[in-house]
């Protein structure tokens, strides 16, 4: 766990993506989990916790908005991070084709989850949850794990030790007692 009288100057920001029309049935669960990200604002961290809504989009239509792309480029800039570091966030996010209504060309559409974690360090993203290595998927779950944990790299293998911001290995009882 990070020490809170350490001194960084480092900032730590953690965006939480709701889907808008999330069913009513995932309401209190999606509550449960802005409520634990926003705990992490007073923990050892102390992060900068933002929740958005999003939806899903057509960037076509997105760029005709006069407030210009939004989610797409959010989007653009997790498959980057994503493609950098190893990952894929499919099957949470999907591009695919749509029909359009007035029979012309299909458009393409980007599909987002019900709920999404993007974690900046210095306004550098350093992981977006859900994610998948191809041989395990990270929840957004397994994230705030690891945030709460200290640590802002939480896409660990589970042998390996989990690190805080500085690279230190991190003290996790919980771990130990879970026998991970």
């Amino acid at each position: 766990m990070i020490d809170a009288n350490t001194a960084s100057t480092e900032t730590v920001r953690i965006e939480v993506f709701l889907r808008n029309n999330a069913s009513a049935a995932v309401v209190e669960p999606l509550r449960e989990i802005v409520a634990r990200a926003r705990r992490l604002e007073k923990r050892a961290i102390a992060a900068d916790v933002r929740v958005e809504t999003w939806t899903s989009v057509r960037p076509a239509l997105e760029r005709l908005s006069d407030a210009g792309p939004s989610v797409s480029l959010t989007v653009d800039a997790f498959e980057s991070w994503a493609d950098r570091e190893g990952y894929t966030l499919r099957p949470a996010f999907e591009r695919h084709e749509t029909e359009s209504m007035l029979g012309h060309r299909p458009v393409a559409e980007i599909q987002v989850p019900t709920i999404c974690v993007a974690v900046y360090e210095d306004d550098d993203l350093r992981c977006v949850a859900p994610c998948s290595d191809g041989d395990r998927t990270y929840t957004v779950e397994d994230c705030l794990d690891a945030l709460e944990d200290g640590s802002t790299e939480p896409f660990t293998d589970p042998g390996e030790p989990l690190r805080d911001r500085f690279g230190d290995t991190i003290d996790n009882a919980a771990q130990t007692e879970k026998g991970e």
